[in-house]
């Protein structure tokens, strides 16, 4: 199997699908957002764990940011290439 995407909710998540960018995995997972990740080749989107949301319903608008990112850049429809357009690291 291989996946066009890795969408990383949490900090256990996105701590360990980013090993391969130590400077990252130790950053908040606030300031690991808005930037499309590599894990063996895969893209990975980050965003906050479902618990999380479900506390803080701030963080609601840009967890949805980060699905439609996800979905605007890999989605169905997508455009090919398309993420070549982003800050990836």
């Amino acid at each position: 199997v291989q996946p066009k995407l890795i969408l990383a909710m949490g900090r256990f998540a996105t701590q360990l699908l980013l090993q391969e960018h130590p400077q990252e995995a130790g950053l908040p997972l606030g300031k690991q957002r808005d930037v499309v990740y590599r894990y063996q080749g895969i893209p990975v989107v980050v965003t906050y764990h479902p618990k999380v949301l479900m506390r803080t319903s701030a963080d609601k608008a840009k967890a949805w940011a980060d699905l439609c990112l996800a979905r605007e850049r890999f989605g169905p429809g997508a455009p090919r290439g398309a993420e070549s357009g982003l800050r990836a690291v």
